[in-house]
């Protein structure tokens, strides 16, 4: 069975040429614990040294060949890292011989004669005390290699602000040395107001007991004060630096000094990234928002006024969609140019300070502009006024010269509102009125507008729901025959009851369908509708009459139209040659060459075309002769005036003269009188649809006038001067 393995015994090299002193040693030792190893002379003793590492050594003083003195002094020669403890023995109390052995490199002394008991506990004790100083020498090595591996700098300061000591790390980029530091003032060493700041730190740790930190920066050495780049004047160089401090007695901290120039950097990145757009390099909404915030909490204070303007590019999606969205990136960084020069603080009327994030941008083509300190609101209209004209200026991009133009909405604090978002949303509101006032505009924001807002989201609702909810219905106006009195045709027109409003007007509901895209499944279920009506009044014993449906321009783009066409026809069985499909000017000339290839589209299916509204828009010449359409429909702008404005007159009667040129039929729409109906005759006009002809109605009067075809044409050709009074439908 094993037995445990005892401690380590401690090994003592005893010196003596005494034979009885050195049994009498070697006992006492032995009742302590210890080993030992004997030696008669200092030569032995050095022998025993080098080869047995003894961990102690009793030297006596009075040894031939070479005395205890020298044999310790040889020993302290030969050693390279620990320290042995020697205990020299020496022959009396005499001051000398003490002097002697510590001068050698002794540990401690015994006087003979010797008190054995003692001189065995009093080894112990310079056991215990050599191996706690070992330990200490490792630690204190172990704490250097420590602090030599940390990059920090290191100083112990009193409580009066007086460097007390001064480490530097092996990689610290302090920009003081040790001898710079070392029994100076905080104030010799750092600017004025980072001592006084550090001084307070210093007193506030040595009364609460706790760690604090502060940050600060020095120029870098030898850096101009100020470093021109291009026009710009821009701040020199400097590190950055973080120190801890904490307390080490009451009236002493110390202080870890960390170049955090690194992660000062680091962190502005990070900020950047987080604060900037990425696109153009001006501040984004996150920074705006922070801005407008803490302008918010000084105009507050201060009891100032500043303004938030608005911008939106006008038409921008054009941009993108015809050159490219890089073009539209390459215009979005130069308005961002365009707009840092102009919102300089030289530039702005109201003569403020403007910082680096009161422009920013928000995202797409919406850009704000905070005007601090506002004294007048017409300051605020200038800006917007110039920020206006500068974007008039051509954009010179690459190949490209672009133009565009700008539509800004302006709120004001603290008249619109008291927080962040009422201010931007009452500016982007403004800004939508702008736009809708023409673009290119400016706009204050006043409340009503708000009330048009909600009036406008609130109709577009309903809009969405109408078609869900059979809200919507067609009447249909019909289209005369002037030589005949015969109906030829109906106009489709579509309305909406709604279930809180009542009857709302197609001028208020359709430009609304027309600007959020409803107007695409409103114009399907109207040419689907209009189609199964005409079928119904022929499979009621009608004769056949033609109807006609408006397409709007997003209809008339739509790549899937004469699917849709094709498909309404075939589901109803409505002949082809009795739908019509009526386009604007606009529409056409849109895109002409597109147009061209719709239209060829169309006509294959054999569906009758006119041009709507015609002499308001802007066609030409040419391109009228190539579309091949079969009826202009003269807009009642020119009707209204007859036959009083020769004007109107004489342009009527010329229209008429070209579309027959072109063997186009006429419509003249807006029929009111008599005396307009006789005119339109005399001038050859073909066709006429107006309220002195027959209002807008339910499909039920239709089915009723196309019954009364006889007695109409009866009253249509009574006596020359054509009185239709007593034929009005």
């Amino acid at each position: 069975m094993a037995t445990p393995t005892s401690p380590k015994r401690g090994l003592v090299l005893v010196a003596d040429d005494d034979p009885v002193m050195r049994l009498l040693m070697l006992e006492m030792l032995a009742q302590v614990g210890l080993d030992a190893v004997e030696a008669e002379d200092g030569l032995q003793a050095v022998a025993c040294y080098q080869r047995l590492t003894p961990d102690l050594l009793l030297l006596d003083v009075d040894m031939p060949g070479m005395d205890g003195f020298a044999v310790c002094r040889e020993i302290r020669r030969m050693e390279t890292q620990s320290t042995v403890p020697i205990i020299m023995v020496t022959g009396g109390d005499e001051l000398e011989s003490v002097t002697l052995a510590y001068e050698a490199g002794a540990t401690d002394f015994v006087s003979k004669p010797i008190n054995w008991p003692i001189l065995g506990h009093r080894v112990l004790y310079v056991l215990r005390a050599s191996d706690a100083i070992t330990r200490l020498r490792i630690a204190d090595a172990h704490h250097r290699a420590v602090l030599a591996a940390i990059p920090d700098t290191f100083f112990r300061m009193n409580k009066e602000g007086y460097y007390l000591d001064y480490e530097q790390g092996h990689e610290a980029s302090s920009v003081f040395a040790s001898e710079q530091c070392v029994g100076r003032h905080l104030n010799q060493v750092l600017p004025d107001d980072i001592a006084q700041h550090m001084l307070e730190q210093v007193q506030t740790v040595l009364d609460t007991q706790h760690i604090r930190s502060l940050d600060y920066e020095l120029p870098i050495p030898g850096a101009a004060a100020r470093v021109r780049q291009g026009e710009h004047a821009v701040p020199a160089p400097v590190r950055h630096f973080e120190a801890r401090l904490v307390a080490t007695g009451p009236d002493e901290v110390l202080g870890l000094v960390r170049d955090i120039s690194e992660r000062k950097r680091t962190e502005e990145q990070i900020r950047r990234l987080a604060y900037c757009d990425s696109l153009t390099g001006i501040p984004n909404r996150q920074a705006f928002l922070e801005t407008l915030e803490a302008e918010l909490v000084r105009s507050r204070k201060g009891n100032k006024k500043f303004a938030v303007l608005f911008m939106d590019l006008d038409a921008f999606k054009r941009i993108n969609d015809t050159l490219g969205h890089d073009v539209g990136d390459h215009l979005l960084k130069a308005v961002s140019e365009r707009l840092r020069e102009t919102t300089r603080p030289s530039d702005l009327v109201s003569r403020t300070e403007v910082g680096s994030n009161n422009l920013a941008r928000l995202g797409g083509d919406e850009f704000t502009i905070l005007i601090p300190d506002l004294e007048r609101v017409e300051n605020a209209l200038n800006v917007a006024h110039r920020v206006k004209e500068a974007m008039r200026r051509p954009f010179l991009l690459d190949t490209h010269e672009i133009f565009v133009t700008a539509s800004i909405g302006i709120s004001l604090y603290p008249e619109d509102g008291e927080d962040c978002n009422s201010l931007l949303k009452y500016a982007d509101t403004a800004m939508y009125h702008a736009k809708n006032c023409g673009k290119n505009n400016a706009k204050l924001y006043s409340s009503s507008l708000t009330m048009q807002i909600m009036s406008h989201v609130q109709l577009e609702v309903g809009l969405r729901k109408a078609l869900q909810n059979d809200e919507l219905y067609l009447l249909y106006q019909p289209q005369i025959d002037v030589s005949s009195a015969q109906i030829v045709g109906v106009e489709a027109l579509v309305r909406w009851r709604h279930p809180e409003r009542g009857i709302i007007s197609p001028t208020e509901f359709i430009p609304l369908a027309e600007e959020t895209g409803l107007i695409v499944p409103i114009g399907e279920w109207v040419l689907r509708t209009a189609c199964q009506q005409a079928m119904a009044w022929q499979q009621m014993g009608q004769r056949p009459v033609r109807v006609a449906v408006n397409l709007s321009a997003k209809q008339f783009k739509d790549e899937n139209l004469t699917q849709i066409v094709l498909s309404t026809l075939h589901e109803t069985g409505l002949p082809a040659e009795l739908l019509e499909l009526e386009l604007t000017e606009g529409t056409l000339m849109d895109d002409a060459r597109a147009t061209m290839v719709t239209l060829e589209q169309l006509r294959g299916i054999g569906v009758y075309l006119s041009i709507d509204d015609f002499g308001t828009g802007y066609s030409s010449m040419n391109y009228l002769k190539r579309f091949d359409v079969r009826a202009l429909k003269i807009d009642r702008s020119f009707i209204s005036g007859l036959p009083q404005d020769s004007e109107n007159a004489a342009i009527t009667r010329a229209i008429i003269a070209m579309a027959h040129g072109l063997k186009m039929a006429v419509v003249a729409e807006g029929v009111e009188t008599g005396a307009q109906l006789v005119l339109l005759e005399q001038f050859g006009c073909d066709m006429a649809q107006g309220y002195y002809l027959g209002h807008p109605s339910p499909p039920e009067s239709i089915h009723l006038m196309l019954g009364q075809q006889f007695a109409l044409n009866g009253v249509m050709s009574g006596d020359s001067g054509r009185s239709m009074k007593s034929a009005q439908i």
